[in-house]
């Protein structure tokens, strides 16, 4: 018997929150081939000083676009959520950085395939901080990955990927902002190919695997017994967000921008040069040395270093 593949558009149940799955969005709703039917994020949460309940990124953008919104807390202790998903009958099940456990019975309700996209070159860096790992580790290139789902974290038969070259001064932000761009369109023709019957999923090599842990402020303390290098890197993947920091006087102070210094014999943590004049330089592990940038005290905007300095002094020779 001879099946013929199934003619767009292709009806489309997308599943994201952060800015990351935007870019995504847009392209499955401008697309002719596909027609979102709706979008599912997480619930409204407190968020900044005055704890006010906040949409996420992609609930805002598909409300601007006229396309239902469903928040369920949990599809495992919410039957009635899993049965109404069910319901929309999606031909494709299209995951972005959605942040919830998907049960099979979530991922079965797709009829051609749940589809996620991914922001690293599976199976490197499976898990939540894909990007941050990438720049922390100090590699020149990262990419995309676009795999069909299954039940397991990140392990799914791969569709596509596209390589990205990392810039040497990048950070966190601006790779996360390019890896969003070019994930929508490599997502857009993978779903397209897959339809068509062009793609052939192919399994990933599980031996090469790599995960990523959450991102927690403790991981982005700057530990000065590290060679300069290090430091860089985990300054670059920390910002903005959770930002690098390093405590001085019982004050926590976030570090925006760095540069690596020249050698020292210095006791790691050494405060070398600390002067509006000619800015700041802390020794670091391996004789290496860290020229700060821009820094930022509590409750403060980021500051060029030696703004910085001009309302801040250092009470110690030490970090």
């Amino acid at each position: 018997m001879t099946v013929f593949p199934l003619l767009p558009p292709h009806s489309v149940v997308f599943m994201g929150c952060p800015d990351f799955a935007v870019p995504s969005l847009d392209a499955l709703h401008a697309h002719p081939d596909f027609r979102v039917t709706a979008v599912y994020c997480m619930p409204d949460r407190p968020k900044g000083r005055g704890h006010r309940e906040t949409m996420t990124p992609v609930k805002k953008r598909a409300l601007e676009l006229g396309l239902p919104v469903l928040t369920p807390a949990s599809f495992r202790r919410d039957p009635e959520a899993v049965a109404h998903l069910r319901g929309l009958a999606p031909r494709f099940l299209v995951v972005v950085a959605y942040g919830l456990i998907l049960p099979r019975e979530v991922l079965e309700a797709a009829s051609l395939a749940p589809v996620n996209l991914h922001a690293s070159l599976l199976p490197r860096y499976r898990g939540p901080s894909p990007i941050h790992h990438a720049i922390l580790n100090g590699d020149p290139v990262t990419g995309n990955t676009v795999m069909v789902m299954n039940e397991k974290m990140d392990e799914g038969d791969i569709l596509a990927a596209e390589d990205l070259p990392i810039g040497p001064d990048e950070s966190l932000a601006s790779l996360h902002d390019r890896l969003a761009e070019r994930g929508a369109p490599l997502l857009v023709e993978s779903l397209r190919g897959l339809a068509a019957g062009d793609l052939r999923p192919r399994p990933q090599d599980h031996a090469q695997a790599t995960y990523t842990a959450k991102i927690t402020p403790e991981l982005a303390r700057l530990d000065w017994a590290k060679p300069a290098g290090t430091l860089r890197n985990l300054v670059r993947a920390m910002t903005p967000c959770p930002g690098a920091w390093t405590e001085h006087a019982g004050e926590r102070l976030k570090i925006g921008q760095v540069a690596v210094g020249g050698s020292t014999a210095a006791t790691p943590g050494t405060i070398l040069r600390a002067d509006p004049a000619t800015g700041l330089q802390i020794a670091c592990g391996e004789g290496t040395s860290l020229e700060i940038l821009v820094m930022q005290r509590p409750g403060k905007s980021p500051q060029p270093i030696r703004e910085f300095l001009r309302g801040f002094s250092f009470r110690t020779p030490v970090i």
